[in-house]
């Protein structure tokens, strides 16, 4: 009898620990692994490289001498929050040498709203209606930079930083693009971190525990 006890002791506490592994597990890749792995590319996806014609004047407008500095965002994205307090940063820093853009897909009008209320107000959002602004820059996840030239040309695509949370300087990709685009110097090659898209994906949606969270 007593055997049996601590038996069934051994079992309760082996499938507490089992599933409590299982939760870590879950919250390690809904918080941090996800994000540091490459977002996968979607099944039509077309690359669009340096210098390559982006059809975007009707979106844009006319540049009115300045380039473009474009902006993924999604709000469901932890690493767009992250990322978001750097982003302000540098649109204070050089909000009168671009015409600054914030592009989001479609989404609930409450939380649109929401949104422009705290967003700098030198920031244009555009709803990227059926993703073609995305398409014509060759952005599938945020948050990613996109710089254009004044005649709509593609200068730069890719991370803000090579970190997550933007903490390691030296690995500044967006801000070097765009010190090297002011300066009229060719699109710096960064390598395969500035590139290769991180984060997750424009469409994604609102997690379990974030649906959780706003319930309680």
């Amino acid at each position: 009898m007593h055997t049996s006890k601590n038996f069934l002791k051994i079992s309760l506490f082996a499938t507490f620990m089992a599933f409590a592994l299982m939760v870590i597990g879950y919250l390690f890749w809904t918080r941090e692994l996800q994000y540091i792995t490459p977002t996968k590319k979607p099944h039509n996806y077309v690359e669009v490289k340096v210098m390559d014609k982006v059809n975007l004047e009707e979106a844009l407008g006319p540049a009115n001498g300045k380039p473009f500095f474009i902006h993924y965002y999604n709000p469901y994205c932890p690493c767009a929050k992250f990322n978001y307090g750097y982003y302000e940063d540098l649109v204070k820093k050089q909000a009168g040498n671009f015409n600054m853009y914030m592009v989001m897909r479609e989404m609930d009008s409450d939380v649109l709203d929401e949104i422009r209320e705290k967003v700098n107000t030198n920031i244009t959002i555009l709803i990227d209606k059926g993703g073609e602004i995305a398409r014509q820059t060759g952005v599938y996840s945020t948050p990613q930079a996109v710089l254009v030239n004044e005649d709509y040309t593609m200068y730069y695509r890719g991370n803000y930083n090579r970190s997550v949370f933007c903490t390691q300087k030296d690995y500044n990709y967006a801000e070097m693009a765009i010190d090297s685009m002011l300066m009229d110097r060719p699109t710096p090659d960064f390598g395969y971190f500035a590139t290769t898209s991180y984060g997750c994906s424009l469409t994604k949606e609102k997690e379990f525990y974030q649906v959780l969270l706003d319930i309680y």
